[in-house]
């Protein structure tokens, strides 16, 4: 499977709330970081636990590629836009009310059919 199917399942992941299929996308020892409220990379569970975070927060969250393309190395550059409606709780901050449009990029960087790294920017 070529790197720039596996960045499209990992947003559907995202898209379906499926935090289990979004850990199982990463290679053993994979690693999500550089997001700026995550304070050092996660892996594994780590991944699931700060995805469902994010749903209970914003339980309508969802991720708008606005564009994607192959980089360098099996790297996937891809910018997107999150929108939900924050709900809950998130990061010890107490719900908004508020919808939130936020936009990002991740570089997703693929190895042996599985994801290595996200590298998360955003302007939080």
């Amino acid at each position: 499977m070529e790197a720039m199917q596996i960045a499209r399942n990992y947003f559907e992941a995202w898209n379906h709330h499926d935090p289990t299929a979004i850990v199982a996308l990463f290679i053993e020892g994979g690693t999500y970081y550089r997001d700026p409220v995550v304070a050092s990379g996660l892996t594994g569970s780590a991944i699931a636990d700060y995805a469902g975070g994010l749903f209970t927060a914003f339980p309508d969250l969802t991720f708008e590629v606005v564009s994607a393309a192959p980089a360098e190395n099996g790297t996937v550059a891809a910018q997107w836009l999150m929108r939900g409606m924050n709900t809950g709780s998130f990061a010890g901050n107490p719900p908004t009310g508020r919808t939130v449009a936020l936009p990002g990029a991740d570089f997703i960087t693929v190895e042996a059919e599985r994801i290595r790294s996200v590298q998360g920017y955003f302007d939080q």
